[in-house]
């Protein structure tokens, strides 16, 4: 094996890791998982506007519909990648994230006077987060797609 073809090998390897990469992002951000991630965030924020006994009793479904979304997620991807530590710390700072931000802005709008301010405030951020969510999955794509061009025969 020559240098040339060792070189080729090499680009070749990375031109189909990002197309992997470019595949998994694509999937795993599709406006069926987005929709239901949506409603599961709604579901469970809402939730804090009810009463109770019902508010409890609320985040089961969404817990079981968080369960099976994942189950179908894993059973249907084409791509399967392993978690690294990196992409785990950053869901749960998005998370935390999230969840401050919920806290806070509840917080204003319930000092505003606004009815049902979980609710409110979680529609706006579901709204938000799959706007968000499907802008990043074009930049993660496109990039991917760019990276593999790049590593293109030389």
């Amino acid at each position: 094996m020559t240098s040339h073809d060792a070189q080729a090998a090499l680009d070749d390897v990375r031109r189909r890791r990002g197309q992997s990469r470019a595949e998994y992002v694509r999937y795993g951000l599709s406006r069926p998982y987005l929709l239901a991630g949506a409603v599961i965030v709604f579901v469970a924020f809402a939730s804090f506007d009810l009463p109770n006994p019902w508010g409890g009793a609320v985040l089961f479904p969404s817990l079981v519909m968080l369960a099976g979304t994942i189950a179908v997620y894993v059973r249907q991807a084409s791509v399967r990648m392993p978690l690294t530590g990196k992409e785990a710390y950053l869901a749960v700072a998005v998370g935390l994230a999230l969840v401050a931000l919920f806290r806070l802005l509840s917080g204003v709008a319930d000092a505003g006077g606004v009815p049902a301010p979980h609710a409110v405030v979680a529609a706006v951020l579901c709204t938000v987060g799959v706007l968000a969510a499907g802008r990043w999955r074009a930049v993660v794509v496109a990039r991917a797609h760019g990276e593999s061009e790049e590593a293109g025969p030389r």
